[in-house]
């Protein structure tokens, strides 16, 4: 069972991947040179020109989506150098790391009882 768990959580990884949009593409291309908040991000696409203005509003909504499909993990905070708040730094969760947290979660899982 926990085989076909891995490999419907891998194939479901895969589908979520190929269904994402533009933004949410970019997102995550940006999270793959390192982790950032979501003004920090907002500022590398709006320089790049993929994004109107520099506004984390244009990224955090698609930041909270990436991390509810678990493609996308708040790993620490930090306080925000404009308005001293303190922000989430996220990163991206590589299909790597993704399976093996599942791996985790299998091992923790408990065993079926064996009616035998």
């Amino acid at each position: 069972m926990a085989k076909i768990t891995l490999e419907t959580r891998r194939a479901a990884y895969d589908e979520i991947l190929e269904s994402l949009g533009a933004r949410y593409r970019q997102v995550l291309d940006e999270l793959s040179y390192g982790p950032a908040s979501a003004r920090e991000l907002a500022m590398r696409l709006w320089q790049k020109g993929s994004i109107p203005s520099p506004e984390r509003n244009f990224v955090h909504p698609r930041l909270t989506e990436l991390e509810q499909v678990e493609l996308v993990s708040v790993i620490d905070k930090k306080p925000c150098p404009i308005s001293g708040k303190t922000v989430a730094i996220y990163e991206r969760v590589t299909k790597e790391t993704h399976l093996k947290a599942m791996q985790g979660e299998l091992a923790l899982e408990p065993k079926e009882a064996d009616h035998g």
